[in-house]
């Protein structure tokens, strides 16, 4: 009885390091992430005056490919930045999957990126802090 009892847990650890040995790559091969990031497909937000909802007298104005911070409803060409609009992507197992989107700033001496948090034709929240963000809504849709 014990001689049976000894083979088959033998027999049942090989056959558990059998499937092991072949199936290893399954449980252990993940492929590495790559991380990225790459134009966003719609590439620019609705030109005009974006209100912040933190102060009425502050916002974003956007032309073109130019965005400024103002407050008081003023802004000096200093303020003024080329901006982008960045898609954060995570590609694993040959998926690509987009994990934030980001508003890039640029000038002849910085670079400013702030996460996008939602964004339509109306308005958008950007995290401008930590745990903190701000909402604008554009001009024209402001009621």
């Amino acid at each position: 009885m014990k001689k049976q009892l000894i083979i088959i847990l033998s027999l049942g650890i090989f056959l558990i390091l059998i499937l092991f040995l072949v199936f290893r790559n399954s449980f252990f091969n993940e492929t590495p992430t790559i991380k990225y990031s790459k134009l966003n497909k719609q590439k620019t937000i609705v030109q005009g005056e974006w209100i912040s909802n933190l102060d009425s007298l502050s916002g974003i104005s956007i032309r073109e490919n130019k965005i400024a911070f103002f407050k008081n409803m003023e802004f000096t060409s200093d303020d003024i930045y080329e901006y982008q609009i960045i898609d954060s992507i995570h590609q694993s197992n040959g998926r690509d999957i987009k994990v934030g989107e980001f508003l890039m700033m640029k000038d002849f001496k910085d670079t400013i990126c702030y996460q996008i948090m939602n964004r339509n034709d109306s308005s958008f929240t950007l995290k401008t802090d930590k745990n903190k963000s701000e909402i604008f809504k554009h001009k024209a849709f402001k009621k």
